[in-house]
């Protein structure tokens, strides 16, 4: 989920395209995530989700299964297992089912979508999710986001309404940052809409449609913003904004989109962002460098402009800031930052 680019000989760092797709499909609260794969599929990518989660304190356990492909399975074909699960899991009469396919179901040619297409006692969700055959985390990721668009009925479009679309559910900041772009779209009346998905249910999906407004937690490459566009005709905005102009950036952009005046709400967030200064007083002075452990940052940018409006000075000689994974999210995010930069410089 994140776009940064990597260095030489990294293919990926955050799981396998099946983790891509319960990252999205775990926080469905009332659906069954149905793994077509051996069990070895389902345990590993389950542990790292269940224990991803207990880090946040999070202890619901999403519903995974899995249709535990065996020698003769791998040889003779699966369709027979997938099509035997489906029918037990749809007689729970869960809100809907995903199946996620995998490399062996992939590799060995099961017709997966042409089984999950046939009249089930429940919504039944196909995402091709093969690692092996190509794909990747963020694969998982927006194949899931886009297929369950499914499940949207045209609204009542309201411009006072946001959806927050793709909130990367894994990471630790996720509800610090729901709330900074809350509290970002709360300075000109917007509020949000649903979480799609973060913990909600297919009814609320449908929901979806009451919008004025969809906002990505990122979409870089236009993937997600391009289908629902095209299924919804809301306007977009592409990212939850980083850095200090980005983030009075954000403030514009989403006011034109909604009709919003946005003088008043961009002169208070310029108040907040100068007392930034104030508060890391203490920091002015200081020499800091930033490591991107081999990434390129297109950030590189920001973190400048972040020290220059604290009166921290960038060199090569100056204490050795780590670059974050996942960038920091509205005026509130680079306020976290910079007490872990006060941290590193103090340390």
């Amino acid at each position: 989920m994140n776009l940064k680019s990597l260095p030489g000989r990294t293919s990926r760092f955050e799981g396998c395209t099946v983790m891509g797709v319960l990252s999205v499909s775990a926080f469905l609260t009332d659906a069954v995530t149905l793994i077509h794969g051996p069990d070895g599929c389902s345990h590993i990518n389950a542990s790292l989700l269940h224990t991803t989660l207990a880090e946040h304190d999070i202890f619901r356990i999403p519903e995974i299964v899995s249709t535990g492909l065996g020698e003769n399975e791998i040889i003779f074909g699966g369709e027979d297992a997938l099509q035997e699960v489906l029918t037990d899991v749809c007689a729970d009469d869960p809100a809907a089912v995903v199946v996620a396919s995998t490399c062996v179901s992939e590799t060995i040619g099961d017709d997966v979508a042409g089984i999950c297409s046939q009249p089930w006692d429940c919504p039944v969700i196909y995402v091709p999710s093969s690692g092996f055959l190509g794909g990747t985390f963020v694969d998982g990721y927006t194949g899931t986001l886009t297929a369950l668009s499914s499940f949207i009925t045209p609204g009542e479009q309201n411009p006072g309404k946001v959806n927050i679309i793709g909130e990367k559910n894994l990471e630790f900041e996720a509800e610090d940052n729901f709330q900074e772009v809350s509290r970002l779209l709360g300075m000109l009346d917007l509020d949000v809409n649903i979480r799609y998905v973060r913990d909600i249910t297919v009814e609320d999906i449908g929901k979806f449609g009451d919008a004025g407004l969809n906002l990505f937690r990122e979409d870089k490459c236009g993937v997600l913003g391009r289908h629902f566009d095209a299924c919804t005709g809301i306007p977009s905005l592409p990212e939850f904004p980083v850095g200090l102009s980005a983030t009075l950036q954000f403030i514009r952009d989403a006011g034109r989109l909604t009709g919003r005046d946005t003088t008043d709400a961009v002169r208070a967030e310029e108040e907040q962002q100068a007392g930034l200064a104030d508060e890391f007083s203490d920091l002015a002075g200081e020499y800091v460098t930033f490591d991107s452990f081999g990434f390129q940052s297109a950030e590189m940018d920001m973190f400048a402009e972040v020290a220059k409006a604290v009166g921290i000075r960038v060199s090569e000689e100056g204490t050795v800031i780590p670059i974050p994974f996942c960038m920091p999210v509205g005026t509130l995010g680079l306020r976290r930052m910079l007490r872990q930069w006060r941290r590193f410089i103090n340390g």
